[in-house]
Order: structure tokens, then sequence, then C-alpha cells
């Protein structure tokens, strides 16, 4: 399938099965002839998401004129003046003096930014569309409107996709967190909760078949009929330097074979430490994406993210 965001093909999935995909970055190589990983690229690619994940509005391509109006709303949805005002200030000037308030404003971003990265990988590699913004419904506190990171559907199968991402230095760490957010929010009265919130956020979306969506959510009262049809996308996103600069100079089929055992691996440890009690009746598809240096990913996002605020 063509891909929506990622039309330079800087993204390559390695593994694409029932119940797990891989992802890798392609190398490129500069000016000088060497190879790198295009983390910065892929940045770049996250940030072109932003008016999508922030409005989802994958139908009405937003006009030439107001274009940057809307990438301005959309980096300014992130976090408030005042934290993009600290990450500037610590990260970018380099003044001590807002370490503190950088690094909790810092926090904030690092998960929504995987979570933009689950809606990139969604959209290009499983052709889904957002059923609902979590940005755009945020109340007056900041708080997001629904609890899972990444609420898609599929308008020709008709599968709603529930997913949940985590950006962690250690891989096992994030996969910790996922299993527990599986345990946390595949519950009835969970579920009936985020089903009504987002069918509210439904009634100022346009999305195609919404009058369908509205009464299917509208119906599903019993568990059993609430994951019915339904996808669970699981990305980790983990800081795996030791094999990328391990292959730094490897073309990108032979990348595959250094990480693919610790994919499998990570897999394993996902099956057995997954406690959730309705794993056995749900769709669960773990994503691995693996970088080279996770601080620096996290940092070139923020920068990003603040200078698409001033324009």
């Amino acid at each position: 399938m063509p891909k929506v965001f990622d039309q330079a093909n800087i993204i390559e999935c390695v593994i694409e099965e029932d119940e797990l995909m891989a992802f890798l970055l392609r190398q490129d190589i500069n000016d000088d002839g060497e190879k790198y990983f295009p983390f910065m690229d892929l940045a770049q690619t996250i940030m072109d998401v932003l008016p999508e994940y922030a409005f989802a509005d994958n139908e009405q391509p937003i006009k030439p004129h107001l274009y940057m109006k809307k990438v301005r709303e959309a980096a300014r949805c992130m976090y408030d003046t005042s934290a993009y005002k600290a990450i500037n200030k610590y990260y970018i000037e380099q003044d001590d003096t807002f370490e503190e308030e950088a690094k909790s404003a810092r926090a904030i971003g690092r998960g929504e930014f995987g979570e933009i990265l689950l809606h990139l990988l969604l959209r290009d590699f499983k052709g889904t569309i957002p059923l609902v913004s979590k940005l755009y419904f945020k109340d007056s506190r900041g708080v997001p409107a629904h609890g899972f990171d990444a609420v898609h559907i599929s308008p020709e199968e008709n599968i709603l996709w529930l997913g949940e991402s985590k950006l962690y230095t250690g891989a096992t760490a994030g996969l910790k967190d996922l299993i527990n957010d599986l345990k946390h929010h595949l519950t009835k009265d969970f579920l009936s909760s985020e089903y009504t919130i987002i069918k509210k956020n439904l009634l100022v979306n346009n999305i195609p078949d919404r009058d369908y969506w509205i009464e299917r959510l509208s119906k599903n009262v019993r568990l059993g009929d609430m994951i019915s049809q339904v996808n669970i996308p699981m990305l980790c996103v983990y800081n795996d330097t030791r094999r990328f600069e391990k292959c730094l100079n490897e073309a990108i089929e032979d990348i595959v074979p250094i990480f693919e055992p610790r994919f499998r691996e990570l897999k394993q440890y996902f099956d057995d430490n997954n406690d959730a009690p309705l794993k056995n009746k749900l769709n669960i598809i773990l994503f691995l994406f693996p970088v080279m240096d996770k601080e620096k990913f996290v940092m070139e996002l923020h920068k990003r993210l603040y200078y698409l605020q001033q324009v």
C-alpha cells in the first residue's frame, strides 16, 4: 500500500506477522559518502504527522495558506507555553536554571512522541485512519480525553484499532509498561468509559461511516462484544545503540539478521510476562522499533517541536 507519511521510505518493516511487526531505519549516506541512520529525517517525518495526529482530519487536505497555522496549532497542543519555553531555555540555550521544568516537560512530550510514531506506523503499514484525535480533545487541564494512545479504524474491514505506545531506554521496561496498560485498559468499565468519550468526539469528527461507528460503540455493552473485531497494536520504541553501531556500514538486508534474534527474544519476553486476564481473547500485535540513540532522538523531536511552535 502507498505510504501516507514516510514517502522517502526511511522506515522498513523487516518482520510482518500476525502478532509481531518489527521496524528498522534504512541507512543513507551523507555528503562525504559515509553511511548513517537517518533518525533526524525520521524526526522530520514525525513532525509532518503532527496536524493529522492533533486534529484527526485525514480526508481534507490542509489548504496551503493555512498549513503553517495548522502546524503551529498542532505543535502547541503537545505541551503548554511554559513547558516548551523551559525546553528551549534548558536544552537549546543551555540555561541550567530551567533544568527541573525542562525535564518535567520533556517527560510529557516523550510519551506523545511515541503516540505520533504509532499513528504513523498504523497509517503507513496498516492503512488505518484515525477515528478520533487524542490531543484535540484534551481538557482545560491538558488531560487527554481517552486513555488509548491511538484510536484508529480499518474502514473496509470495520476493525477498530486501540493502541498503546512506550518510548523507553530499555526494551523490557517498555514491554512491562505495555503489559500493565493491557491489564488496566482492557476491562469492561474502562472500555465502557472510553467508548462513551469516543462517541462524543465522533460528533465533531468527519470520518467515513461515522453513524456506523457511533451505533456500533453504542450497542457494544457486553465485554465480549467490545473486544470483538478489535486489534491491539502495542508499540515499544527503545534504545539499541550496540547493534546499530555494529552494523553501521551494512546494507538493510544484512542488518536484519543482526536484529532479528533480539526481536524474537523480546516477543518471547512479552508473551511470557503478559498476564493480562483477556490476553487469549485479544488480537495483540507487538510493534518493535529500536533507535540508535533514544535521548538524542527525543531531544531532536523537542527542538523541532519548539521551532514549529514559533512559525
